[in-house]
């Protein structure tokens, strides 16, 4: 997997700017794969299927890196407005969900330093089998 630097650049890219939502979407990505045990998402491109919730900047990070796009059936969108994404392992029957919790929403101090590091939580689902 791509280290966070190297992520945000390819978004930066992708989408035409840096913003929040990129941030959110590549590090939401990020954790769902790593919790699935997903090293490559390109190699594992018929092994995910992700549903997001929201059709904002973070969808287009959260595509970047999980490599799924909607003309492929690999992206479902689900329009439920919130900054969360379900990253479903069709190898192994297990799906984790991964949401910006509402803190994530909070502005820092006019005086502190800028970061990168957003609240987040997850769920995990599994068919009983690990």
């Amino acid at each position: 997997m791509k280290t966070l630097a190297e992520y945000l650049d390819l978004a930066t890219q992708a989408h035409g700017h840096l913003c929040a939502g990129q941030v959110l979407g590549v590090r939401l990505a990020m954790l769902g794969l790593r919790e699935l045990g997903i090293e490559d998402s390109v190699a594992e491109r018929k092994r995910l299927v992700t549903y997001v919730e929201i059709d904002r900047c973070v969808t287009d990070a959260v595509a970047l890196v999980a490599n799924c796009r909607l003309g492929k059936r690999a992206l479902k969108f689900r329009d439920w407005g919130k900054v969360a994404a379900t990253f479903v392992d069709l190898k192994n029957g297990r799906a984790v969900r991964i949401a910006a919790k509402e803190s994530s929403k909070k502005r820092r101090p006019a005086s502190k330093k800028p970061t990168r590091n957003f609240p987040m939580t997850f769920f995990s689902t599994s068919n009983g089998s690990r």
